[in-house]
């Protein structure tokens, strides 16, 4: 066999390789977590969830959660998913986080930008679930102090996978809840 076809077909075995392993197919991923208020001082759940995330972006507050962050984070995925459609967006906020979560996917809906996965720690006034969003969770709490409230879906959405999980544990204390860090990553990873 010729040197130059030797040469093509070993370029043909690397490309199938590459392919099988779903590494060329890999979509770009956009991670954002985003802590409550007072989460400079009591966000270490998200933070530790951050290291397990390392090209997630976090957001922690010194008070309440800056419409600059969220105006940031709307601006960087709407930008991201312009560029690149297959971009794979996830949401995670915790408490006044969970809060500002759901109203950026809602801004995205708007932008015309998916999401692909959204997740709301005990949240409180929480904007509909649009069908812009491919999967949502809500992880809800059952000690007391908790909100217990749940995502909900936009009136007209019936295609957004909603699901539900309760954590034996407190309000602070939800976001660093082994349970919910395996769900959240499972979740961002799969399709």
């Amino acid at each position: 066999m010729p040197f130059k076809h030797m040469v093509s077909f070993a370029a043909a075995l690397l490309l199938v390789a590459v392919l099988a392993s779903g590494e060329a197919m890999a979509a770009p991923k956009k991670v954002y977590l985003v802590n409550g208020l007072f989460s400079k001082a009591f966000g270490y759940g998200l933070t530790n969830l951050s290291k397990k995330i390392p090209y997630a972006r976090h957001f922690k507050f010194s008070g309440s959660v800056s419409q600059a962050a969220i105006n940031g984070i709307i601006s960087d995925a709407t930008k991201a998913y312009k560029r690149d459609p297959s971009t794979q967006i996830s949401l995670v906020g915790i408490s006044q986080g969970a809060n500002a979560v759901a109203n950026i996917a809602s801004q995205l809906a708007r932008n015309g930008v998916k999401v692909h996965y959204l997740a709301a720690i005990e949240g409180g006034n929480m904007a509909a679930v649009q069908n812009n969003v491919k999967k949502a969770d809500s992880f809800i709490c059952s000690n007391s102090g908790c909100t217990r409230k749940k995502l909900r879906r936009a009136g007209g959405n019936s295609s957004t996978r909603m699901g539900a999980v309760e954590l034996d544990t407190g309000h602070i204390d939800s976001g660093n809840h082994p349970r919910m860090h395996r769900r959240v990553i499972s979740q961002i990873n799969s399709g």
